[in-house]
């Protein structure tokens, strides 16, 4: 058995019921543990009635007897080793018939003390020993206190994990108070440990110290953390901040209030994880580790006066070399000098802020004489790094700066000229916004498959290293993978588990690898590198979050379904669409809906983002559609089902299937055609046949305004136009209309697939046109001759 794994004992076959599927953990209780004890650990969640195993990332704790279980809870008795590491555990707690979420815990030094209210007045401190770590609980607009006693000269060292608990959004400020309420040193944020915190004095005197704890804006929503609170040693800093794996390592850690502390260490082989080392003194340790890089590579050290570039001697040996600083004051500035060689190129990495420096770095790479060749400010977040070839044989030089001139004695740093070599790693991308959890582990049922969209991180691969394959280490017995290579220009890929009917139920923290195949001309491999993003704020992102280099893979018992594909006979062509059919299997008994999602869209692919097979029936269609310009080549895809069993949601995958994308049957162009309301016209579609295709194809107008309609057509692989027969009603919508295309449906092998072409048609439709008769003026009747001797009649007058 792997010694990170540890068996919890089985449960009874009495409480053994239908069995919770995805169980859930929340936390642990305690959030933490002493290191040296036997204790117990209660693992808080929900769906846990069917517990077997908890799994633990790192070692140095074990189950010893499992007490209790209920759906609620895992209570059982550890022991944490004597030489257990200190700081966060990573668990997961596997059921029967799941794998919980990822939790952590912390492995302290120093016995825990329980918070006892009330303690929310100076006066009515708690009253803890020295070098004692205080489990409390947070509420809104609470302020805690806790009473220590000292004597004159002796270290007060406070420290407190609230947001590192990985529990809750928690921003603590600390101070460190005398008899009379005076702060002797108060503290928020902390570059060494970010929204936690930590201060250290020395005693003024004999007598009492209160520790004040709070949200530094008195909020708090029942948020736990752990104050530690001694005489222990609690530096800021460690210089050198990095030195060569596999060798002693002599340290001083700055920024303690008993003063600096000198110590050495073996240095391990470098891994993924950050290394730290812990400050001890009177056999007394620090809670947390000041971080420490490994690289394989010499170490140099600043040698003061540095000021200037003509006050450096040239670092001895060949690159890469790490070099490590102190901007000690401000406005301080520090050169290196060292040898390169015409067309090296290397990574320059600064590291300040990821070491938990207050520095904002600036990095120059300058020539022998000082001139700036490159420069950078931020590139590696608040630090620098640069590429730089290094264009001749010769003595170059690089200069560190703070971007606002600040400096300190525990302003460390440190430079790494390293080579660039190509790195792969795979992982889980999160499956909606602020959900870090749902399908990051495997989970496949007997007799059943599971699949997972993995992501992959390359980096500096060249363009010549080809596909990359995965591998399974480690897996449980019984279960198999189907994948395809990764084309070098996909970074995500469906993968598809599968596990044996007699499968033995069991749960492994296992490795993903990925590597270049056989045939890349730059070797690469890596593995899984998974993020948990444990605090997250709805505005401001993640918080808080831990890595792991293990994936959570687990052997179930059956599911009562199966969904499979139907195998495709036809492709899915440029600008069409292509129906698939997924079939459930079900058990007797198990009716209920089961939701259908694609895992993956090959490029210029994509599809609805879920189906449901209805509850009781056994099928269901999922639509394919292809863009004009979609990547023309064989893929594999898989589709995830899931449904609720036994108050949880189980899943079961297709299996991998082929998808083949291909060139569109046809291409054309329409006419641009006028007509007049209620007048019929042809619409004339010129053709260009790209791949032959056997048989007749229905061909319909698609997009045509209300009131006007066309009869299908029908084409085949010969024909060079199609002539639809447009209907236009009086009531036809007038205008121009450019929406007009044409959708082909037809059988490909049996199966029925549809393409559309000729987008853009414009169709114009006009009013009738009304033709006015001219009319003539009316003639007038002519005048009556007068008779003889008459008088003609005078015009009336107008009268004013």
């Amino acid at each position: 058995m792997n010694t990170r794994t540890h068996i919890l004992a089985l449960l009874a076959a009495s409480v053994l019921t239908a069995g919770a599927v995805g169980p859930a953990l929340q936390s642990t209780t305690p959030n933490g543990v002493q290191r040296g004890t036997e204790v117990e650990l209660k693992f808080n969640g929900s769906r846990l009635a069917d517990a077997q195993e908890v799994l633990f990332y790192e070692p140095g704790v074990k189950v010893l007897e499992l007490k209790e279980v209920k759906d609620s809870f895992v209570l059982a008795r550890v022991k944490v080793e004597a030489d257990c590491p200190l700081g966060e555990h990573k668990i997961r707690v596997r059921t029967k018939s799941g794998i919980s979420d990822l939790r952590t815990f912390v492995v302290g030094a120093y016995p825990q003390v329980e918070e006892k209210e009330p303690n929310t007045t100076f006066d009515k401190a708690q009253q803890i020993p020295m070098n004692s770590t205080v489990l409390g609980t947070m509420t809104n607009e609470d302020v805690d206190y806790y009473q220590v006693t000292a004597k004159k000269g002796e270290t007060i060292a406070v420290e407190v994990e609230g947001i590192r608990l990985g529990r809750t959004l928690f921003d603590p400020y600390i101070a460190i108070l005398d008899k009379t309420g005076k702060v002797l040193a108060k503290a928020d944020d902390t570059a060494l440990l970010i929204q936690d915190t930590f201060a250290t004095i020395q005693a003024p005197t004999d007598g009492e110290y209160v520790i004040e704890v709070r949200e530094t804006s008195y909020g708090g929503q029942g948020n736990p953390y752990r104050i530690h609170i001694g005489s222990f040693p609690r530096p800021s800093a460690v210089f050198p901040p990095g030195g060569k794996a596999g060798e002693s390592l002599e340290v001083k850690f700055i920024g303690d209030a008993g003063g600096d502390i000198k110590q050495t260490f073996s240095l391990p082989q470098p891994d993924k994880f950050k290394f730290g080392v812990f400050a001890e003194r009177r056999g007394l340790v620090a809670p947390s580790f000041n971080i420490v890089r490994l690289s394989p590579f010499a170490n140099v050290l600043e040698k003061e006066p540095n000021d200037d570039v003509k006050q450096v001697s040239v670092a001895p040996g060949e690159l890469p070399l790490a070099f490590n600083g102190i901007i000690g004051k401000s406005g301080d500035v520090d050169w290196f000098r060292f040898n390169a060689k015409k067309g090296q190129t290397f990574d320059i990495n600064v590291y300040a802020r990821r070491i938990r420096s207050q520095l904002d770095t600036v990095l120059a790479v300058c020539d022998a004489d000082g001139r700036t060749l490159t420069s950078n400010d931020d590139s590696g977040g608040a630090d620098s790094k640069v590429r730089f070839t290094f264009p001749k044989d010769g003595e170059f030089a690089i200069k560190i700066t703070d971007h606002l001139g600040n400096g300190g004695p525990d302003c460390t740093y440190r430079v790494e000229l390293t080579a660039v070599v190509p790195e792969v790693s795979t992982y889980i991308a999160d499956t909606a916004r602020y959900d870090a959890q749902t399908r990051k582990s495997i989970v496949v049922a007997r007799g059943n498959r599971f699949a997972s969209l993995q992501s992959v991180r390359r980096t500096d691969l060249p363009g010549d290293s080809g596909d990359l394959e995965f591998a399974m280490e480690g897996f449980p017995s019984g279960v198999t993978m189907q994948a395809a290579p990764v084309p070098r220009d996909q970074t995500t890929w469906p993968v598809v588990f599968e596990a044996r009917a007699d499968a033995p139920i069991a749960g492994k923290l296992a490795n993903l690898a990925v590597r270049t195949t056989s045939e890349a001309k730059t070797p690469a491999k890596g593995g899984i590198w998974q993020n948990y993003d444990l605090v997250q704020d709805g505005n401001n992102g993640v918080y808080y979050q831990t890595w792991t280099d293990k994936l959570a893979v687990a052997v179930v018992d059956e599911l009562p379904f199966k969904i499979s594909v139907e195998p495709l006979k036809a492709p899915l062509v440029q600008s069409g669409s292509l129906d698939v059919t997924i079939l459930a299997e079900r058990k007797e008994g198990f009716d209920d809906p089961i939701k259908v999602i694609n895992l993956y869209n090959p490029p210029g692919t994509g599809s609805t983002p879920d189906i449901t097979i209805p509850k009781g029936q056994k099928s269901a269609t999922y639509t394919l559609n292809a863009n004009g310009g979609a990547v023309v080549k064989a893929w594999k895809i898989a589709f995830l089902g899931s449904a609720s069993v036994s108050n949880g949601t189980a899943y079961a995958s297709s299996q991998l299937t082929d998808l083949e994308v291909a060139p569109a049957f046809v291409n054309g162009k329409l006419a641009q055609t006028n007509t007049i309301v209620g007048t019929p016209v042809k619409f004339i579609c010129a053709l260009d046949q790209k791949t032959a295709f056997a048989g007749r194809a229905e061909v319909k107008l698609m997009g045509l305004p209300a009131g006007v309609t066309a009869e299908p057509k029908s084409i085949t692989k010969d024909d060079k136009e199609i002539i639809f027969d447009i209907v236009t009603a009086t009531n036809a919508v007038k205008g121009m209309h450019r929406t007009v295309f044409v959708a082909m449906n037809m059988k490909v092998n049996g199966q029925q697939i549809s393409q559309t072409f000729a987008g853009g048609g414009a169709l114009r439709i006009d009013p009738v046109r009304q033709l006015v008769a001219e009319v003539k003026p009316e003639a007038k009747p002519a005048a009556k001759p007068a008779t003889p001797g008459q008088k003609p009649k005078s015009k009336p007058t107008s009268s004013k």
